[in-house]
């Protein structure tokens, strides 16, 4: 008989590890954000529909080399940063091989997007930013990022990038540092940096005109591209770790605050137009999150192993779990493909197979906030 933990539980598993999630001419000095008003979200508790997927379930298992770092699909292709190799790895989604190893253009990658052109890869011991041409590796350009225009300690203003993002003819750079660099995509010159309220940003995502920044315990703060200042901070009951835009609507996954929740973690469904909080998921701890195909997915820590949770509209959640460690997550080329965070592996996964993909449209039209 399923425990109160599994009824909360919005669970669904995968096998892998590895996911998914974003500089000087200008210096912005926001002014103080404005917090937005405490809503009172709708909360999903509805216990997950255990799903029976066919033993097969797995599409593909590929072994890209030493993972650590993030998926991301883009420019018809799956994006794997196996940064403990130093490299970025290509997976051709059509014939589901390998098919291409890139240096990653310096020591100790970490954060990595994927534009029309090119390849975005930070690197936090050099302060850069590489741009990598998507087709043969090369290097197109090296970018710096020039010394905070604040003291994070005592005569220590390095800027130590660990996200990246693109969106709004830009790259949005990220620092646990508190702040958020502004390159423009045409010029390769960093242009801003908006100094956040708070130190630290845990995933950076992009949503028409408005860049969103997990701050963890501080919430979502929100950026205006178009006047590169900081415009508010969206409070929740949700440790903003991972953060994903779809159109008009924003999700973010972390470990729950709510005294309420008996789960360890939830997911929360932002309005980007109005940052208003619309409903709250009651989760496992999420190790990765993505969105499509109709649904956010998320992967999260289980007793047994890991867990893929499924989360649409108008569907109830479909959980599976006992599943092997898995960690980042990215949909695109009509799959979801999930890393093992203990190992080299990325699988790809039919999200046919997981009843609530089968939901209407995940978002409506997208929105320019």
């Amino acid at each position: 008989m399923p425990s109160q933990r599994d009824r909360l539980r919005v669970g669904a598993a995968v096998l892998g590890a590895v996911a998914v999630l974003t500089v000087v001419g200008r210096i912005t000095s926001p002014e103080e954000p404005v917090s937005q008003p405490r809503t009172t979200p709708a909360t999903t508790w509805a216990p997950p529909l255990r799903s029976s997927l066919p033993e097969r379930w797995v599409t593909q298992q590929l072994d890209v080399g030493h993972g650590g770092g993030p998926l991301m699909f883009g420019a018809g292709s799956l994006w794997v940063g196996a940064w403990r190799d130093r490299e970025v790895v290509r997976i051709d989604p059509r014939s589901n091989r390998v098919a291409a190893r890139f240096p990653a253009g310096g020591p100790n990658p970490a954060g990595l997007a994927v534009d029309a052109a090119t390849i975005w890869v930070v690197h936090p011991d050099t302060d850069e930013v590489v741009r990598l041409d998507p087709r043969t590796g090369r290097v197109v350009v090296r970018i710096r990022l020039d010394p905070l225009p604040f003291e994070f300690a005592p005569g220590d203003r390095r800027f130590v990038p660990s996200l990246v993002a693109v969106g709004a003819g830009a790259g949005w750079v990220g620092t646990s540092r508190g702040a958020v660099a502004r390159i423009d995509a045409a010029s390769n010159r960093v242009v801003a940096v908006i100094k956040l309220a708070r130190q630290g940003a845990e995933g950076i995502a992009v949503a028409g005109r408005i860049v969103w920044v997990a701050e963890g315990s501080h919430g979502l703060a929100r950026i205006d591209a178009a006047t590169n200042r900081l415009l508010g901070t969206v409070r929740l009951d949700v440790q903003a770790d991972r953060v994903a835009a779809d159109g008009g609507t924003i999700w973010v996954g972390g470990r729950s605050t709510d005294p309420s929740f008996k789960a360890a973690g939830a997911v929360a469904r932002i309005d980007a137009a109005s940052g208003r909080v619309r409903e709250i998921v009651p989760s496992g701890l999420p190790t990765g999150l993505a969105v499509g195909v109709g649904a956010v997915w998320i992967t999260e820590r289980d007793a047994a192993g890991a867990a893929l949770e499924c989360i649409a509209p108008d569907a109830r959640p479909s959980a599976m779990t006992g599943l092997p460690a898995l960690g980042e997550l990215a949909v695109g080329g009509g799959a979801i493909w999930a890393a093992d965070r203990r190992g080299s592996l990325v699988y790809r996964l039919d999200p046919a197979r997981f009843p609530c993909s089968a939901a209407s449209v995940l978002t409506g039209p997208a929105a320019t906030p």
